[in-house]
């Protein structure tokens, strides 16, 4: 070799040798396009230097040179379909040597160990070019295609980061999504998933910033060190936006790159979980699903809404009335039951690395968290959690590689952990009842970043750096370096005291470990609250003042804000030299919702009244932050106690009550007052009124209508109808009177004239998801054929509805998007419901419903039942899955005694008996499904126990309804009175009866759609 040669080739290869990452790839080295067409072309200078065929020693003192050459050359390349090798030797302009090429394949993992980088075997079994490309990163080609993914994946509607795409588009069940993906990026994904993320993270907000913030998100500003990305990849995303502005076309999707997306928090001060719809510039309303009944709110011009999740939900759905904008947040997924919380409350992606420290963890109670070793994960502190039989866990990562949460056996997905010596976020505690308009906590003092300890004699530096959120430059960007012991970083030193505004602070040492953390700060600022928490009383809630405290130059436009018993919230603004704050001030205070069937209510801070005449079917809920443990008692009008009750219900902060126990306990007082005793974390008991209690009192009408729209109309009449079943069902059935007189039913004209606009409607209505299944049967829409809404692909809110429509949407050969229907059904109906659309038939019918081993609980109490049937009801999965199945049958189990007392339990086997027949000849397999529950109750004594037949007759209802809504009876077999028995067994076991409903549904859409084909031919 001459010396020229030589000499520049191993400067070359110190200078690469010193750059690379440990165990990283070249691509986090962010080589310069020039840097790569250097290394090949050197690469073919030393061949002409050695001897030929002496590769092994040329590979062995070159390996970080010829591995940048080579990787060079995949990541120059322009068609990804070329051989990689005939291109590489057109590149060095040398004759194809097959020696060199095998010297490659049988020496490149020793090279890349040698330079520290990443190998992955696998990837190199036949060809060295797979690895190679994983070390380039992706093509130009790809990731113009990754662009596409985003601009569709936002175009949608869907949350505009890095980390939702990949959430969506590798959601379970989905499979078919993940095409969409080029396929080198998902090698990467595969092998370097902590860089896959962290780049398609940071090319989801460049292209978000050049719509949000055009005027400093110009693509001639943007660098690798701006954008944070390779210079590569970032002139690829680039000269994509100068060929395209990104969401060039779609204003709608441009809205949604400049307003905030709405996201699941956790309250540490209230101890709630929940969704926050941030502020907007105008007032707004949104239709809100957290698991129960929707609620409808409007949200006024620059505020924020935040809405308790108070039980297991696997997502949550908001569309904005106005617009029709949908938005889903997704909370978690039920072979994945475990929601990650950071230290700022927000949620934390199983994308991202966890912190090598501690994390919050919400689990079923049930739930083991294993890290793929021996050693166990130490659980620092455990508390109960909101959502009934989930708790909230304190974990300790520190020495862990991977988390993952295994329940009945089952694993859910592994989340990676950071290494040990990887940087953390101190933040501090925000300030109680104070956040910005878009609900934002604030914090009074300046995070920092807690920087490892390092062994070694080298020196370990992280780059840390600030900036005002969505601004493209860089306030700070300052190396810290580590020390032998864990040490503090202020990522604002330098910066002039007091901070204002929110700010995004990273803290990185290369693209797979990159952290990032946003927060608004208010430096110097803190709030007092007096009292701490205001109760409610009769003319609304206690006054209160707040004092805005300052220990710093802060300025403050109104620092003592006074609050009368109907002001919940105030605005103030703090101020700095540079920067402005305005806050929204909101101290702690207890809500109270009075409802009843058919008459939806919101949250109030002013007393209601119960009538003891008139209560009916309400339920009087106080809403509590901080709060563990409320019980009620009535007062007598001397203030005397009358009766004391334990919560009801309970979700979270909410507890409950119903209003009949009140009542029955208040019939011979004239006046009283319903308190509740509330008991915070330091074990101290308040006391506040929460009802007046009196002999009567006004109350709501029930609406006509609601408006003159046509779904107004088709709610106020569900609203109606709920109204009048629940009184149905509160009262008494007198004793012998004749059927015909206790049950019937007559089918609503209103609701029956467009069956599947009244479902839609029904889904949307504040009606409670349990109430649903008697109303639909009762109603007359349960012998209704229900049509696919144009554009249809399952995506109600209410995923019983939504099942309903799907089944009809997906044996249609004409339905749009036939894969998203599938996983849908499959996903939230269960892979027997898919199963019984394609073959009629269920794995085995004879689970998940009423045979001999629940007549062996019959003898148990029910808190023992509820404790041995407890893990197939905590974690809500598809509708007709066996856990939810087996719980419904729990839940029938545990209101067999009042059904027994009904004189419909009598009338209904005999009407069920008197069907068989017909379902017999019109269907077969239905017949063989009730058939099948007979056949679980082999050796059961029914006679004695008629309530075991509770499956079968739920089913032998479902399948009568369904096939005379099709016309597959000879003659009409469902009467008015048998739906009024079947809409009051939904009373009773509504769970059971809705998933059986499903079951036949399946079946007769199944057998109609066939024989239309068979029509056809």
């Amino acid at each position: 070799m001459t010396a020229s040669v030589t000499d520049r080739a191993t400067g070359f290869e110190t200078e690469l040798r010193n750059s690379f990452t440990p165990n990283g790839l070249l691509l986090e080295v962010n080589p310069h396009p020039r840097q790569y067409h250097c290394a090949r072309e050197q690469i073919g200078a030393l061949m002409g230097e050695i001897p030929a065929g002496a590769y092994i020693a040329l590979l062995m003192r070159f390996p970080a040179l010829t591995i940048t050459g080579l990787v060079g050359h995949a990541a120059l390349q322009t068609d990804p379909r070329a051989d990689f090798w005939t291109g590489f030797w057109d590149a060095v302009g040398r004759d194809r040597d097959q020696g060199f090429e095998t010297v490659v394949g049988q020496l490149l993992g020793d090279m890349l160990r040698e330079c520290g980088l990443r190998d992955a075997e696998a990837l190199r079994e036949k060809s060295v070019a797979p690895l190679l490309r994983l070390h380039a990163g992706p093509s130009v080609a790809s990731v113009e295609s990754l662009v596409g993914v985003i601009e569709e994946h936002i175009a949608q509607g869907h949350e505009p980061t890095g980390t939702a795409v990949l959430e969506r588009i590798t959601e379970r069940g989905y499979e078919h999504r993940r095409k969409a993906l080029p396929a080198d990026y998902r090698m990467l994904l595969a092998h370097a998933p902590a860089v896959a993320t962290g780049l398609i993270s940071r090319i989801v907000e460049l292209l978000v910033g050049t719509v949000a913030h055009p005027d400093t998100w110009t693509l001639d500003a943007l660098t690798p060190a701006t954008a944070d990305l390779p210079q590569t990849i970032l002139q690829a995303v680039v000269g994509r936006l100068r060929r395209e502005p990104f969401l060039d076309d779609d204003d709608a999707a441009r809205t949604l790159c400049v307003t905030r997306y709405p996201e699941l928090r956790f309250d540490e001060t209230d101890g709630e979980i929940r969704i926050v719809v941030p502020a907007s510039d105008e007032a707004t309303s949104w239709r809100v699903w957290t698991g129960d009944a929707p609620e409808q709110s409007t949200v006024p011009a620059g505020e924020a809404m935040a809405l308790p999740i108070g039980v297991a939900v696997r997502e949550s759905m908001l569309i904005n009335l106005d617009t029709g904008v949908r938005r889903t947040v997704p909370v978690f997924d039920p072979v994945d039951p475990i929601v990650v919380f950071g230290a700022d409350g927000r949620t934390v992606s199983r994308f991202e690395s966890l912190p090598a420290g501690e994390v919050l963890a919400l689990v079923p109670r049930d739930a083991d968290l294993v890290s793929g070793t021996r050693r166990k994960i130490t659980v620092t502190d455990k508390r109960t959690a909101p959502w009934d039989g989930w708790e909230l866990r304190t974990l300790d990562l520190a020495g862990h590689a991977e988390l993952t949460v295994k329940r009945d056996g089952r694993a859910g997905r592994t989340r990676r952990i950071l290494p040990v010596e990887s940087p953390n976020y101190a933040l501090p505690q925000s300030i109680t009842g104070v956040t910005t308009r878009s609900g934002d906590p604030v914090y009074g003092e300046r995070p920092l970043v807690d920087l490892p300890a390092h062994e070694g004699e080298d020196t370990k530096e992280w780059r840390v750096r600030v900036r005002r959120a969505g601004e493209l430059d860089w306030l700070v960007d300052y190396p810290w370096a580590s020390a032998d012991y864990v040490s503090s970083a202020d990522p604002f030193d330098g910066l002039d005291e007091p901070l204002v505004g929110r700010f995004e602070i990273a803290a990185s040492d290369s693209y797979g470990l990159d952290l990032r953390l946003t927060a608004v700060i208010a430096e110097g600022l803190d709030a007092a609250h007096d009292p701490a928490l205001r109760l409610p009383e009769s003319a609304g809630l206690a006054e209160s003042v707040t004092e805005l405290l300052v220990e710093s130059d802060l300025k403050i436009d109104e620092a003592e804000l006074a609050f009368g018993a109907s002001d919940v919230e105030r605005r103030s603004v703090v101020r700095s030299d540079e920067a402005e704050l305005e806050l929204v001030v909101r101290p702690p205070h207890a809500e109270i919702r009075f409802e009843h069937p058919g008459h939806p209510v919101g949250w109030q801070t002013t007393l209601p009244t119960i009538s003891v005449d008139e209560a009916g079917a309400g339920r009087l809920t106080v809403r509590v932050p901080g709060a563990l443990d409320v019980s009620f008692a009535l007062l007598d009008g001397d203030g005397d106690i009358v009766r004391e009750w334990e919560a009801e219900g309970r979700a979270g902060t909410e507890f409950t009550i119903a209003a009949k126990s009140v009542t029955d306990a208040a019939k011979r007082l004239l006046r009283g007052t319903l308190v509740a005793l509330i008991e915070d974390e330091h074990s101290d008991t308040e006391e506040s009124e929460v009802a007046a209690v009196v002999r009567s009192a006004a109350t709501t009408p029930i609406a006509d209508e609601i408006g003159g729209d046509v779904d107004d109309v088709l709610t106020a009449e569900w609203l109606r109808l709920d109204t009048v079943q629940a009184e149905e069902v509160e009262a008494p059935a007198p004793e012998n009177a004749p059927i015909d007189e206790v049950a019937i039913a007559p089918a609503d004209a209103l609701l029956t004239a467009d069956p599947t606009a009244s479902l839609v409607a029904l889904g949307d209505s504040p009606v409670a998801p349990s109430r649903i299944p008697a109303l639909l049967i009762r109603a007359g829409l349960a012998e209704s054929v229900f049509t696919v809404p144009e554009g249809y692909v399952g995506a109600h809110p209410n995923p019983y509805v939504s099942c309903l429509l799907a089944t009809t949407a997906i044996v249609d050969p004409a339905s749009p998007r036939r894969d998203d229907l599938q996983a849908y059904l499959t996903t939230r109906g269960g892979d027997d419901l898919l199963r019984v659309i394609a073959t009629g038939r269920m794995e085995d019918p004879r689970t998940g419903v009423f045979d001999r081993n629940v007549l062996a609980v019959d003898a148990m109490g029910r808190s023992q039942v509820e404790t041995l049937f407890e893990r197939f009801r905590i974690v809500p999965g598809p509708l007709v899955d066996l856990d939810m199945r087996t719980a419904a049958t729990i839940e029938a189990f545990h209101r067999r005694s009042e059904w027994m007392t009904d004189p419909v339990s009598l009338e209904a086997p005999r009407y069920v008996n008197k069907t068989l027949r017909d379902v017999r000849r019109a269907s077969p397999e239905l017949y063989d499904l009730i058939a099948a529950r007979n056949e679980a109750l082999d050796g059961v004594d029914t006679i004695s126990n008629p309530w075991m037949l509770l499956s079968m007759q739920s089913l032998a209802f479902a399948a009568i309804g369904r096939l005379q809504a099709f016309g597959r009876l000879k003659h009409p077999v469902l009467t008015d009175e048998g739906r009024a028995m079947w809409a009051k067994l939904a009373d009773y076991c509504p769970a059971m009866v809705a998933a059986d409903l499903l079951i036949a549904n399946a079946v007769v859409v199944r057998a109609d759609a066939l024989d239309k084909v068979r029509a056809a031919k």
